[in-house]
């Protein structure tokens, strides 16, 4: 039982003590107010604080000893916030006599009318409840007249119940309508009737419990039987609670159900963005100072996750660890609505700092396992495996694996939460042989993609305050490389809007063939302090038409600034003044611009990719745009230069430029040579 409810129930039984005793030896000679003047005397002699009864006080002793009293108050600390730690507007209650003889005190009935209870703490996280100096623990059975006190009934009508860190300045506060505890025949258990609202939403919890004598002599088997409900969910709880354990420890069986998660998200104080319906069931269990969940089942919908959780309270933190398992999880519920409009967004990397405070609080170590696991844009992974080991703030994931349309895919992630203000974040995933076809087929475009033997390869490190500050200061390269495939009509308009109007312009063909044979297609961004450059590292083969794509992607605005030159091959039938001389990105990632620049207006628009080395100094040359419209393989140039983990290693870099690639116009040649 925490002091601060031992105190204040000792408080309460206190009064009724002083006043017992005394009108039971001088009867109706008594002057209640002295005897209440006595009590709170003894209080303060105990406590260091002051009880104050600054209304009127009616007692009378038979059949029983009644009381009460109002504008009853109990001061705070010396430091607190306010004067009062406890004040109540009513204070009722009714002990019987008999028990007194024996030293037993027996409260038959307490009613409190508007408490109002401040728990606080100091600065130095020192709490408002402790009362003087600490001392040395009571041995057991002896502990200052725990076992003596015994409530059968206690009523408290529209009460609150605040919390305020003194540290932080961060307050919460329950909001009591009504509770009601009420002793049941034969007297072993209490039943429990609470209506109440925390952070403005309502809740309820009904059911039994032990005696509160019981828990105060810190019963290893103290009986709980409670439900608990709020808006679109409910939870049962059935078994027993170990009070003699360091940490109260639960021994029971634990089913919940969840419909809607806006009432929990208001009770935990965020969003909770998690598919419905719930279910939970598990069998809690206290071991060698572990609380255990041991077998958890949670189901999502028509999909269950099942395995072992447990939590040890013995180290300085809370460690965690987790097994579990699961056939299929599908995660689309948690995509937009399709019939309400998507909101449009000013920027594609979230402002919203990641909540990484709860990192810093417990330790963890999970594995998890999953058979197929949907995506919410409906991308199925098999075979997910993954282990996260967190300690002191620092969270591993390794390995993280997973197989994406028949090939494997292979990451990690590390995120160092341990120093506020300097959280980093660090994402490698390595994919081989990813079939498009299957990938196709999965988002529901079968038959339109058929090959496509896919590698991928991401290394990004930043700070993790937020995914805007990861990509937007981050450093590290983006691989993709793609072999031969067979897109039907205009299937690549599942790319979305941008990448429509940029084929639409740059390939003419793609509208009147039936299907559109790629040869390659390659994506190598490198990204250093969040700028992401191609330097005619995208590119796209076709058995028409070759395009490739110089410029960069200023991740941090979020700003486009791409130059993509198509090439008609030859022996087609098609002259180059069909082709649009240059195809200009620009605008930002949520809302690009798409527009065709004339062989005129192309010198000086792809100077972009010069812009990116020369600060904008260099503009293209006719002959350099020749030469760059005569590359027969962009997809083998693309893919030319040093992969990422090589630079990370500390390898070697490439050799020096040559003479003729430096100057003003010397970007220009290595962007296009």
């Amino acid at each position: 039982m925490p002091r601060w409810l031992r105190f204040a129930l000792a408080g309460v039984a206190a009064l009724f003590v002083v006043l017992a005793v005394g009108i039971a030896v001088l009867g109706y000679t008594i002057d209640a107010r002295r005897v209440a003047a006595l009590a709170a005397d003894q209080l303060k002699a105990a406590t260091g604080r002051e009880l104050k009864i600054a209304g009127p006080l009616d007692v009378s002793f038979f059949p029983r000893l009644a009381i009460i009293a109002e504008d009853v108050s109990f001061a705070n600390a010396p430091w607190g916030s306010r004067p009062e730690l406890v004040k109540a507007k009513r204070v009722a209650g009714s002990i019987a006599l008999l028990p007194l003889l024996g030293g037993r005190i027996h409260v038959d009935r307490i009613v409190l009318v508007e408490p109002d209870v401040l728990l606080e703490t100091s600065a130095k996280g020192v709490g408002n409840w402790v009362f003087g100096e600490p001392s040395a623990p009571a041995p057991p059975g002896e502990a200052a007249g725990e076992s003596t006190l015994d409530v059968a009934e206690l009523v408290l009508e529209r009460g609150l119940l605040a919390f305020r860190d003194g540290a932080s300045q961060r307050a919460e506060q329950l909001v009591v309508e009504r509770l009601r505890f009420k002793e049941r025949p034969p007297g072993d258990r209490l039943d429990v009737d609470l209506r109440a609202a925390f952070r403005e939403q309502p809740f309820t919890a009904k059911g039994t419990m032990g005696r509160i004598v019981r828990a105060l002599e810190k019963d290893a088997a103290w009986p709980v039987r409670l439900a608990l409900a709020t808006d679109g969910a409910r939870a049962e709880l059935d078994g027993t609670v170990d009070w003699s354990a360091a940490v109260p420890a639960l021994n029971a069986a634990l089913k919940a159900e969840v419909k809607e998660t806006a009432g929990l998200g208001r009770l935990a104080g965020a969003a909770i963005d998690a598919p419905t319906p719930i279910a939970v069931s598990a069998q809690l269990a206290s071991r060698k100072g572990e609380q255990v969940a041991d077998p958890l089942r949670i189901t999502l919908g028509t999909h269950a996750i099942a395995g072992r959780v447990a939590v040890a309270t013995g180290g300085p933190r809370p460690a965690v660890t987790a097994r579990l398992t699961a056939k299929e999880i599908d995660l689309t519920p948690l995509a937009a609505s399709p019939t309400a409009p998507p909101a449009k967004r000013k920027r594609v990397f979230s402002d919203a700092p990641f909540p990484l405070e709860p990192l810093r609080a417990f330790d963890a170590d999970a594995e998890i396992a999953i058979d197929r696991l949907v995506l919410p844009n409906k991308l199925p992974l098999e075979a997910v495996r993954m282990r996260a080991a967190l300690k002191d703030g620092r969270l591993d994931v390794q390995p993280l694996a997973a197989t994406l349309g028949g090939g494997p895919l292979i990451g990690r992630v590390r995120l160092d939460a341990s120093r506020p203000a300097a959280e980093s974040l660090a994402v490698s995933l390595d994919g081989k042989a990813i079939s498009l076809e299957k990938v196709a087929a999965a988002l529901g475009y079968g038959g339109a993609v058929s090959g496509g033997p896919t590698d991928l390869a991401l290394e990004l490190a930043g700070p993790a305050e937020s995914l805007h500050r990861f990509v937007g200061w981050g450093n590290g390269e983006l691989r993709i490389s793609t072999g031969e495939f067979r897109t039907a009509g205009a299937a690549l308009d599942a790319g979305g809007g941008a990448l429509t109007s940029i084929m639409d312009k740059a390939n003419p063909f793609r509208r009147q063939d039936p299907y559109t044979d790629v040869k390659c297609a390659v994506v190598r961004l490198p990204v250093r302090e969040g700028v992401a450059t191609s330097q005619r590292t995208i590119a796209y083969e076709t058995t028409k038409v070759n395009m490739v794509v110089a410029g960069r992607i200023n991740l941090r605005t979020e700003a486009l600034d791409l130059a993509v030159r198509p090439t008609v091959k030859e022996g087609i039938g098609l002259g180059a003044g069909s082709l649009a001389e240059l195809v200009r990105v620009t605008g930002t990632l949520a809302e690009p611009a798409i527009g065709i620049d004339t062989l005129g207006s192309a010198r000086a628009a792809l100077s972009v990719g010069g812009a990116v080395l020369t600060s904008g100094l260099s503009l293209l040359g006719e002959a350099l745009l020749a030469k760059a419209a005569a590359d027969q393989h962009p997809c083998r140039t693309a893919l030319a230069g040093e992969a990422p983990s090589k630079a990370a290693a500390g390898e070697p870099a490439a050799p020096a430029a040559k003479k003729e690639d430096e100057g003003p116009l010397g970007g220009l040649r290595r962007l296009f040579k």
